[in-house]
């Protein structure tokens, strides 16, 4: 077998999983004016809602990502961001029902996913509304743009 063919190979085999890592959705400027709210699913009403002065623009179907995919991560809607904007949204409601719980024992709920190495923690189905608000409706918005654990409430992150 020729060495170089190996060689190439191997490079092949590690830029794979580079792209995917990073091939991630650069975040367009029209994106980067979509603010991201988080709640989940199975909250009442009033806590997984928008204003009233926001008008729904479109839902995307569910979608099932990890825990660390949402958590993990800076900016885990940035394509939906993008997509957001080009529709003339300037909101968006991303609403979570976990559908399987960790399974690793040495990661448990306590814990943050991403101090858990090599787990992907709990699995989601994740419901992306968009809106058009007013500068008003969206100062008034009183739901998280992030979410702590299931087991541990709410946290606003800037």
């Amino acid at each position: 077998m020729d060495p170089r063919a190996n060689g190439r190979s191997m490079r092949s085999s590690l830029v794979l999983p580079a792209v995917l890592l990073c091939g991630c959705a650069t975040l367009t400027p029209g994106g980067a004016r979509v603010t991201v709210f988080q709640a989940r699913l199975n909250d009442p009403p009033p806590q997984r809602s928008m204003p009233a002065e926001c008008t729904l623009i479109g839902t995307k179907p569910p979608a099932r990502m990890s825990e660390l995919d949402l958590d993990g991560q800076k900016d885990p809607f940035r394509k939906d961001r993008n997509e957001a904007a080009a529709e003339g949204a300037n909101a968006m409601l991303a609403l979570r029902r976990m559908i399987i719980d960790r399974r690793n024992s040495e990661c448990p709920p306590s814990m943050r996913i991403t101090d858990c190495s090599g787990s992907l923690g709990a699995w989601y189905d994740v419901t992306v509304e968009r809106y058009s608000c007013t500068p008003e409706a969206l100062a008034a918005v009183s739901l998280p743009r992030s979410l702590e654990r299931d087991i541990g409430g709410f946290k606003i992150v800037p």
